[in-house]
């Protein structure tokens, strides 16, 4: 049976049209990703940037422990 971790998703306003809110807590399993917290959070790859966790940028690749926060950063398109 996989346990389930406890993370954290933090987005600016930039995302509330995704999660109504700046920050949710999620469930996923045990050897979920960046990249799972954001599929699991509802928010589009698209428009996900960097992701931080523990003050750090990490890849999409990066593994989360539970009790993770993960602040995800929009793509910026300027012009």
């Amino acid at each position: 049976m996989k346990v389930a971790l406890k993370i954290t998703v933090e987005t600016g306003s930039w995302a509330e049209r995704y999660i109504n809110k700046r920050s949710i807590s999620i469930d996923v399993p045990e050897g979920s990703t960046v990249l799972d917290a954001i599929n699991a959070a509802g928010i589009l790859l698209d428009e996900a940037g960097i992701a931080v966790v523990d003050g750090r940028a990490v890849p999409r690749e990066y593994p989360l422990s539970d009790g993770d926060v993960v602040k995800i950063l929009p793509v910026i398109i300027g012009g």
